[in-house]
């Protein structure tokens, strides 16, 4: 029984009287009237409330604020359940505090509660703290005893206490089902229970938590009888060993039969998950409402990755437009490469939820397998952190389900490695990928070699992830029919350093939409970047490879232009830096008179015996006297041909003598200084060729595919979103407008047009 309902029927049936527009309350007999505004004495009303109802004492037997003798400064005990008309003989003893109390506090109220049960000789005493309740049999253990004396909860009508309080199916035993603001507290007081003030790292009391919730959802899950107990509570008279001991022997069957979800064991000592199962364990995940879920599970989880971790998610309102754009179909596979939480998979699974009543009664099996099909079956996620990958798993878990299919990995590795991770994650797999890619991180290929392999990455040392991601939800969509909704910086869209990347959006995808967003949109958060969100269509292999096709010829003809520009300058170059530095131009000149009169020689005497010059004496000749026509000289004519050889076989000698003397001249006089200026001139000069290249393709190829792939384009300008720079609701959001303008667009483009 929550407290909504307790007070409710004690409103019904008189037991309690709420007075001056429910600021007053009054207990009806007992005749005491309090004030209401007190979160406190709400618990005490609804707690009184089930005292008669569930627990069956007569309402004439209860008091409030009864007087404790011997208790220094005078105490007050909150409720006391008499065993007798007159109220003479305390039976129970109730301290009550308001929901979302620390463990310090509420250790301290039992202490404050065996301290009144003790003066008062009562036999059992309770605390409760809004869902998180602790009961003890006082009267048949030492006054010390706080762990062996824990019961399950107190007696009904004065019987015998039973071992466990949770039984499936039995009213007033069965799991309550309670609502937002209750189950963010309850997550809360597991948290701060977990963290321990700063013990714990903040993310490590969260894993540890998503450990827990896994355990208590699969518990109620699980099969059992009418009657049965739940495995996930404290029973009479156990010690915190026990219980960690049952909570772990369920999380190790949990993980044989779903070894993805969690890896690591349970890592918190017994007292704690003692303290943890004691704010759960009366409540019911599993049958609270889906939307109750989600909204309480998305604010915790708001508020404590923003404020302890510093991730940030999509907001509520920009991932629902998102969805509400792209319109999922429940037969679609939906991918969300970046998906932290898991918002994107969770509002598409409300979406098909909501289009299930459009179809089956929200009753009927026909109604639950369209959508919950879709959830387990449709649903993928990939997560490059572990700890948020985990959450979005259980935020899966907590709507039922699709959480087999996030998988926790860098989305940008290599295809073989996430399939070898999870079979489904292949090419060319899914209809519509949802994402807001993470901005600004940059990918170098000394740290991630995967980064070669990208063509946007093409002649670059590092990339921008959000411009890796666009190319790789490229590569995850199916040809034609896939579709991306993706929020960019605006810098993408408006950088001229970035225009590569919206000709690679223009050669790959049908741009079907642009909706900008405020600057406040994530500030909130702490991110301040402009951002806009695009909705992109795929192209058929045949648009594509028509494109390429297309572009292949584009580039033939301007490669087959600058091409020889290229190679003009790379010659220019090297017959420059072949000649040598000022200096060496020097050294050649002073020796090209003696080179050009000993290779003449050598000509004649070649020509005397009817031979060919070598190699070295040809490229001396052309390198000394390029122009110079080879003169024989009339003194070898008259020689033998034994004086002749004798003679070339000198002039060779001389020669090779004259050159090594020559090359170590030349070599002294270089200038690397000169040198590396030659070549920094000619690199700047090839490199304004290759940059007019590159120009001119983009130029070509974004005109050719603006003439042959003209379609309108639905734009928009969002300036309130249903929020404000500090996350408060705005009354205005212009997305929703958008939203009904976009679909008055697609049935009717030319008129927008």
């Amino acid at each position: 029984m929550n407290q909504t309902d307790s007070l409710r029927i004690g409103e019904e049936k008189g037991y309690i009287k709420l007075l001056n527009d429910r600021n007053r309350i009054h207990y009806v007999a007992p005749d005491k009237n309090y004030r209401f505004t007190d979160p406190e004495e709400k618990v005490r009303a609804s707690f009184y409330v089930e005292l008669i109802e569930r627990f069956q004492y007569d309402q004439t037997r209860i008091d409030l604020e009864v007087t404790v003798p011997r208790r220094t400064p005078s105490d007050s005990a909150d409720i006391v359940v008499f065993q007798d008309d007159d109220k003479k003989t305390p039976f129970i003893v109730v301290e009550c505090k308001k929901d979302g109390i620390s463990d310090a506090e509420f250790n301290q109220a039992i202490e404050q509660v065996f301290g009144n049960c003790n003066s008062l000789g009562g036999h059992y005493a309770a605390v409760i703290a809004g869902n998180t309740r602790r009961s003890f049999d006082v009267k048949n253990f030492e006054p010390g005893e706080r762990s062996q004396n824990i019961i399950a909860e107190p007696p009904i009508r004065y019987g015998k206490v039973q071992e466990w309080r949770y039984l499936k199916g039995v009213p007033h035993l069965e799991l309550t089902v309670i609502e937002r603001g209750d189950l963010i507290r309850v997550l809360e007081k597991c948290h701060d229970t977990l963290w321990q003030g700063g013990k714990f790292a903040p993310t490590q009391a969260f894993d540890e938590l998503a450990k827990v919730l896994f355990i208590k959802i699969r518990d109620e899950k699980k099969a059992r009888r009418d009657g049965e107990p739940y495995d996930f509570q404290i029973k009479t008279h156990e010690k915190p060993e026990s219980v960690a001991n049952r909570i772990n022997s369920l999380y190790q069957e949990a993980k044989v039969l779903d070894p993805e979800v969690f890896t690591e064991n349970i890592g918190i000592d017994d007292k704690l998950l003692f303290s943890v199962v004691t704010h759960l364990q009366g409540i019911s995940l599993n049958q609270t409402d889906l939307d109750v879920k989600g909204v309480a599970f998305e604010k915790f989880l708001g508020n404590f990755f923003k404020g302890e971790t510093g991730q940030f998610f999509t907001p509520r309102e920009v991932v629902e437009f998102m969805v509400d754009m792209i319109a999922p179909y429940h037969e679609e596979r939906i991918l969300d490469p970046a998906c932290g939480s898991g918002g994107f998979l969770l509002h598409a699974m409300d979406y098909i939820r909501k289009q299930a009543s459009e179809y089956h009664d929200k009753e009927s099996r026909e109604h639950y397998l369209h959508w919950h099909d879709f959830a387990e079956k449709r649903l993928f996620g990939i997560e490059v952190n572990d700890s948020i990958a985990r959450v979005a798993k259980m935020n899966m878990i907590i709507h039922d389900d699709g959480h087999s299919n996030v998988i926790s990995n860098d989305a940008l590795v290599d295809f073989d490695i996430l399939y070898k991770q999870h079979s489904e994650f292949q090419k060319e797999q899914f209809d519509i990928i949802l994402t807001n890619p993470p901005f600004g991180a940059v990918i170098k290929k000394s740290e991630l070699p995967y980064l070669e392999k990208y063509e946007l990455s093409k002649g670059n040392t590092s990339q921008k992830t959000e411009i890796l991601f666009l190319e790789r939800c490229f590569d995850f969509l199916k040809w034609k029919t896939g579709k991306l909704a993706i929020i960019l910086p605006d810098g993408i869209l408006t950088n001229s350093s970035l225009q590569y990347v919206r000709d690679y959006i223009e050669r790959h995808f049908r741009i079907l939409a642009v909706v900008s967003l405020p600057q406040i949109a994530f500030s909130h958060y702490g991110a301040g970047v402009k951002t806009s969100i695009l909705f992109l269509q795929k192209f058929s292999e045949q648009e594509y490879n028509r494109y390429q096709d297309a572009i292949d010829q584009i580039e033939e003809k301007n490669r087959a232009i600058y091409t020889p520009q290229i190679e003009e300058l790379e010659n220019e170059r090297q017959v420059i830096i072949k000649k040598g530095s000022p200096a060496q131009v020097d050294v050649t000149e002073n020796y090209r008179q003696q080179f050009i009169s000993i290779l003449d020689n050598i000509d004649a005497l070649n020509q005397k015996l009817g031979k060919e010059p070598t190699k070295k004496v040809q490229n001396l000749s052309a390198f000394f006297f390029p122009e110079i026509e080879s003169t024989p000289t009339r003194e070898f004519e008259l020689f033998d041909l034994q004086a002749a050889r004798a003679e070339l076989k000198t002039q060779t000698k001389t020669l090779n003598d004259l050159e090594k003397e020559y090359r170590t001249t030349f070599k002294a006089a270089a200038d690397p200084v000169w040198e590396s200026e030659i070549k920094t001139d000619y690199k700047e000069k090839i490199d304004v060729v290759k940059e007019e290249w590159t120009d001119k393709n983009a130029a070509d190829i974004r005109g050719w595919i603006r003439e042959n792939a003209n379609h309108p384009i639905f734009m928009a300008i969002a300036e309130r979103i249903g929020y404000d720079a500090t996350g408060r609701k705005d009354p205005i959001n212009d997305l929703d407008v958008i939203c009904e303008e976009y679909r008055k667009f697609t049935e009717n483009p030319d008129f927008f047009a």
